[in-house]
């Protein structure tokens, strides 16, 4: 037995005892069988995506060594490979390892300029990876030594293909590179339609390289060259991040995709066909009576083969009735053309929709599909099922013995409400659940009653906390706990992109996840005649002592998120609460040090607004050129609110951009920093939307713009019909007051504000706006609006009532950052969802009181809930890091919210801002063109000018 530990210092967080753990336990001589595959070279095994290997593995198993990396953090959807016996896998440290297969010992690490956000893959003795710093990588994996990089226009989300002696990768650029893995030579590159975040796969046969864009379409290239040989029609979704394509042995190209509707739609429909095929079913809706007689009603249909037939043709109607419900696509190799409507709904839903199709040993097809068999009938998830796919005329033949009924594990766990993914190891099918893996013989049909092995699914009360006890002791932790608690450890998206187990020789590798799994950990297990893998072990119970209690106090945990449902049990378990956080503020001191706060020096942000000097460049920058292309865009024609796709739960549909606040806050931000010409522009722009029947008519303008007026933001097409949209929240109405004032004061155009004065003249005395939405940030701007305005108004009776309510205010605002040095950085929000709520409509003026009276505190909560706990916070279409049950993509708006507070509250420079930019998440993306703003001001000198002259 060996152990190794190793500390890392991150983003100045002091962490304590591990940044890294790993155990080796040796174990008796593998179990012999057929001639085995010793590696897994890249994602799904090969360039064709096959998902399968000769190796051949078969229970039962023991844990050869596990890894934690709960400092570093894995993305999700990062699959372990196994190559010159070696794991590899890349950290969002941006650390690749290089781990003995054997012992678990590290052979070697490289550290790449930013996070590795996908698989590696490993070919002629180099290992291949992007990076989020924009450059694809490749080492030797002989001793760890840099070979070569190659940059790209952003951050590469991607996992590489390699063939013949090339090495194919998508960037988010829009661009599949195409390089020599020799010696880093690039050989082509082909713009796509929108970033790639799909990873390509390739026929060799046929010489051809595909690979889906976030435009929805599926493109087909010349491996030698990159010529476009096709381009798909758009395909219902909202995006293929993740997914790969698979190439079946007759070269047709299977395609998954991400769905704009919710799991409660598409189960609809399943429903729907029940009720016509058979009239119901056995479920939790009956009594177990009406269960025995639908259940023998269901058999007795269910002999009759037209029954299963009837099953796939309802869903192939109404899946060329509705689009948007289609989730998986077969795709014509030499046309592009869908080649029939494949009879396969939306199989899965934690956080994604399905398992990309895999190819077994015999060249047949497996996908999941849903349909009412008997082999699955009455369990959790009576539709899900497994069966090969005729990619030639569209019929999918189960899998299963339909004679039978299969048990919980027999039948692989197959859930419909949790990602599930499938392998296959000779002629062994795997299904990799979030915390056990499953296997059924296919020449058999017989499936394990145990798993392969087992991990956490939700702890036992006190279990992720003893969990910790043992990490903290140095004590490896029993086969099947190596699990940490999301907000303990560095998570990556759990199960937002979930993977199969990797097969290499007589052993397989696995990443657990979840939604409140940290998904920080790697096993390696193997085949062993006394394995005890798949036995349920006892909860855990041991409690900290107070020593470790001292140390958990000092670690960078996420107190935020650990205080929400689902993962409060590990706060509950605890001897007691962090003095500075949501659960033991400081309320005492922070009533001490507000009232040592004048009068006077609170009305100097009353008084003083920002004026920005430029250096005297007037030199066209990229990032000015920037900005004006997106205000030329925002302004030359109307646009819908961008529709962000729902998840399974809660299953609320999102509209942004739907405050016309919004785009008038953004337009004043932007135009100091725009030419006349296109001054002129947006200030007829605005004067339109102010006239009497648009959208910032009346005193503070309308809530919500017309959802349905306008062009579509998205590459995506919106099938609103099958959603249930809500705007989200926007400012208050005093809120308001702050886009107005600013847009007077940075145009001259005081007109609206004169002539709504004496509707807006009451807002004083509106009460505030719920602490969740955003810390009050805004209500705090629109009262320092208010007396600003008063005072070019001249009403001096305004003046002082607005007086009273600001310092009012910003006292209440600023006993709120006393209280909570320590947390209080997310907040909770309709409906199921969080944010960064204290960084939401943070305004130069805001985030001046806070640098100046909280820096030190925002600097802490800066380090710890982004830049430890979520260090990709940063891109575009990220996976959902905060706490959203299930749900897949991350809000545009928590980017935005994080952004603004380094910007004005942190005030760091251009250089470190400009590095977070990225992509634009839609076409005229507000937020985008408010951080262009931040990053053109962030070098130049601030003057805070007082606005009475």
């Amino acid at each position: 037995m060996t152990f190794t530990s190793c500390r890392r210092s991150r983003a100045g967080c002091r962490t304590v005892l591990i940044g890294l753990l790993a155990w080796a336990i040796a174990i008796s001589p593998p179990v012999a069988g057929r001639a085995a595959e010793n590696s897994w070279p890249m994602l799904a095994h090969d360039a064709a995506r096959s998902g399968g290997t000769t190796a051949e593995i078969r229970p039962p198993f023991s844990r050869k060594w596990y890894r934690l990396f709960s400092d570093e953090g894995l993305m999700a959807g990062v699959q372990p490979v196994v190559a010159g016996g070696c794991v590899l896998v890349g950290t969002l440290a941006g650390v690749v390892y290089a781990i003995d297969a054997e012992s678990g010992r590290d052979r070697w690490t490289f550290r790449a300029g930013g996070a590795v956000l996908h698989s590696c893959a490993a070919d002629g003795g180099l290992v291949f990876f992007g990076s989020a710093d924009g450059k694809i990588y490749a080492v030797r994996i002989a001793d760890g030594v840099l070979a070569w990089t190659v940059p790209t226009g952003a951050a590469v989300w991607n996992a590489p293909a390699i063939h013949a002696g090339t090495v194919f990768v998508g960037g988010r650029d829009g661009r599949l590179y195409a390089i020599r893995a020799a010696d880093g030579s690039l050989l082509w590159t082909a713009l796509t339609g929108g970033p790639l975040l799909c990873s390509p796969a390739v026929d060799g046969a046929a010489g051809r390289v595909y690979v889906g864009g976030e435009d929805m379409h599926v493109y087909a290239l010349a491996a030698d060259d990159g010529r476009q040989i096709w381009r798909s029609d758009k395909l219902p979704g909202v995006s293929m991040r993740g997914y790969h394509p698979v190439i079946s042995p007759d070269g047709t190209v299977l395609v998954t995709v991400t769905p704009a509707a919710s799991l409660d739609c598409i189960a609809q429909v399943l429903l729907d066909m029940v009720k016509e095929i058979f009239g119901d079913f056995s479920s939790w809706r009956h009594t177990p009576h009406e269960n025995a007689r639908w259940r023998a009603s269901n058999f007795e249909l269910l002999k009759d083969p037209n029954t299963y037939g009837r099953q796939l043709a309802y869903l192939r109607g109404r899946l060329q009735d509705e689009p948007g419900l289609q989730t998986f696509f077969v795709l014509d190799a030499a046309t592009g053309k869908q080649r029939f409507t494949a009879p396969i709904i939306y199989s899965e839903s934690m956080n994604g929709t399905a398992a990309p199709a895999i190819v077994a040993s015999d060249g047949r097809v497996i996908v999941k599909y849903q349909a009412l068999l008997r082999s699955r009938y009455e369990h959790y998830s009576p539709f899900l099922n497994v069966g090969y796919l005729d990619t030639t005329a569209g019929d999918i033949a189960p899998i299963m013995d339909q004679s039978r009924t299969y048990g919980w594990h027999d039948s692989l766990l197959l859930v419909h409400d949790e990602q599930c993914q499938l392998s296959v190891a000779g002629r062994i099918l795997l299904n990799t659940h979030q915390d056990n893996v499953n296997a059924l013989d296919l020449d058999t049909v017989q499936g394990y009653r145990e798993p392969l092995c087992r991990n956490v699914h939700e702890p036992q009360p006190g279990e992720a906390v003893a969990i910790w006890s043992h990490v903290l002791r140095g004590e490896p932790l029993p086969v099947g706990k190596e699990w940490l608690a999301r907000g303990t450890a560095v998570y990556g998206g759990g199960s937002v992109i979930d993977v199969p187990v990797s097969v290499a020789g007589d052993s397989f590798y696995f990443i657990p996840t979840h939604e409140m799994n940290a998904g920080a950990a790697v096993i390696a297990y193997r085949m062993d005649a006394d394995g005890r893998a798949h036995q349920t072990v006892p909860p855990l119970s041991d409690p900290l002592t107070d020593d470790q209690w001292q140390s958990v106090q000092q670690r960078p945990w996420d107190w935020d998120s650990l205080a929400m449902p689902r993962l409060d049990h590990v706060s509950r378990a605890l001897p007691g609460a962090v003095p500075g956080t949501r659960q033991q503020p400081l309320a005492e001191e922070a009533v001490q040090a507000v009232a040592e706060i004048s009068d006077a020096d609170l009305d100097r942000y009353i008084w003083e607004a920002a004026r920005v000097r430029g250096t005297g460049d007037t030199s066209e920058s990229p990032l000015r050129e920037a900005l004006s292309d997106g205000v030329c865009e925002l302004i030359r024609q109307a646009w819908r609110p961008l529709v962000f796709p729902a998840g399974k739960h809660p299953e609320e549909a999102y509209r942004f951009f739907s405050d016309p606040s919004e785009t008038l806050f953004t337009l004043a931000r932007a135009y100091p920093h725009l030419e006349a010409g296109l001054q002129h522009d947006v200030r007829r722009f605005v004067a339109v939307w102010a006239a009497a029947d648009g959208p910032l008519a009346g005193p503070t303008g309308r809530r919500t713009l017309a959802p349905d007026a306008g062009e579509i933001r998205s590459a995506y097409d919106v099938p609103e019909r099958l959603l249930r949209v809500r705007d989200d929240f926007g400012r208050s109405e005093v809120a308001h007051l702050y886009p107005l004032w600013l847009w007077a004061r940075t145009s001259g155009d005081w007109s609206k504000l004169e002539r709504d004065w004496p509707r807006l003249r009451p807002l004083a005395d509106h009460a505030p706006n719920g602490i969740d939405e955003d810390c009050r940030n805004g209500y705090v701007a629109g009262l320092l609006a208010y007396g600003r305005i008063a005072h070019r108004l001249q009403d001096d009776q305004a003046v002082q009532h607005g007086l009273m309510a600001a310092r009012r205010a910003m006292r209440e605002r600023l006993a709120y950052e006393f209280a909570h040095p320590r947390g209080g950085v997310i907040t909770r929000v309709p409906v199921g969802r969080s944010i960064f709520g204290r960084w939401r409509h943070l305004t130069p003026d805001v985030g001046r009181l806070l640098q100046v009276h909280a820096a030190a505190t925002h600097r802490h909560l800066m380090d710890v809930y982004v830049d430890y706990h979520r260090p990709t916070w940063w891109l575009s279409w990220n996976v959902e890091l905060m706490v959203r049950n299930e749900a897949s993509f991350s809000f545009p708006t928590m980017s935005a919210e994080i952004f603004n507070a380094r910007a004005l509250i942190l005030r760091e420079p251009q250089k470190q801002l400009a590095q977070y930019l990225d992509l634009p998440w839609c076409r005229a993306d507000l937020f985008y063109l408010q951080k262009l703003v931040a990053c053109l001001e962030a070098d130049n000198e601030t003057v805070w000018e007082d606005v009475r002259g």
